[in-house]
């Protein structure tokens, strides 16, 4: 099905704002709000040149851009921009705008309190693994995160238990595998017996300091042959799953952490994306 037209020919913003408007546009960096008919914020963007940004909304069409993007020029009624300093600043900015006023248009960002914690507690024979999306009283050098990305994490934690599973219980084949290990969604609560080796290895993990464990479950594959077999398959999508999370999570916190000099390894939800603007500035000077 064709998408309807969201508003005839030509542009309605320049003719609601005026042309003075965009042609008055400063080219700093900054952050900027688009607002409808009722004065409801609608968006928050930010821009190293705020005057090369807006003017792409200035020439959308009925037939060019987005059906989201269509839509917000066809509901938008008033825009505010504020200047910063860098884009860096705009950034931090438009990072504290969307969490607190929680625009429909801005997808990402809002809700950081959906940011993940993963602990791994030691209660005697036995690691308890937990998912969590708040802080529980947990020895701190037991609980990592937070950790952006719902999905990937979710998947990486169902990941690591099965290939820690596999390894403890020598499995050969994915049907001895617990239903739990098994579901779409990951447990969010999931014991196991693992020896002293490995629970080094988990924690070092989920740490960024260390990825010896993808090395160990690797030789545990190698040597038993798992690949040439139907649990192969598992595997070798579950070892997809924990590289990414290595690098896009566990790696990437403990390095914001020591470029930041931070106080703690544990990173607060509302403040990981920030910490995530200020390490791609740091890297990008380097």
């Amino acid at each position: 099905m064709n998408d309807p037209l969201l508003f005839e020919t030509g542009n309605p913003l320049e003719e609601r704002l005026g042309k003075d408007f965009f042609e008055a546009l400063p080219t700093r960096p900054g952050v900027y709000q688009m607002f409808s008919r009722e004065d409801l914020l609608l968006y928050v963007g930010k821009a190293k040149n705020l005057r090369r940004r807006l003017f792409t909304y200035r020439r959308v069409t009925s037939g060019s851009g987005s059906r989201k993007t269509r839509r917000l020029v066809r509901m938008v009624r008033r825009i505010t921009i504020e200047q910063c300093s860098s884009e860096e600043e705009a950034l931090l900015r438009e990072n504290e705008l969307i969490r607190t006023r929680r625009p429909p248009f801005n997808r990402a960002k809002k809700a950081p309190e959906t940011y993940y914690y993963i602990s791994a507690v030691p209660e005697g024979e036995v690691l308890a693994f937990h998912l969590r999306m708040h802080r529980k009283e947990v020895t701190p050098e037991y609980i990592f995160g937070a950790f952006k990305g719902h999905r990937g994490v979710r998947r990486a934690l169902g990941a690591l238990l099965r290939q820690l599973y596999i390894m403890e219980k020598q499995v050969a084949t994915p049907f001895l595998l617990p239903s739990q290990l098994l579901n779409r969604l990951t447990p969010l609560h999931y014991t196991l017996r693992i020896a002293d080796q490995k629970r080094e290895q988990v924690r070092r993990f989920l740490g960024g300091k260390s990825d010896q464990l993808l090395h160990t479950i690797l030789d545990h594959t190698d040597r038993h042959k798992l690949l040439e077999q139907f649990l192969g398959k598992l595997i070798l999508k579950d070892m997809e799953a924990l590289k990414g999370f290595y690098q896009r999570c566990a790696l990437r916190n403990r390095h914001m952490v020591e470029r930041l000099d931070l106080d703690s390894h544990l990173i607060p939800q509302d403040k990981l994306d920030d910490y995530l603007v200020e390490l791609a500035f740091l890297q990008r000077e380097e």
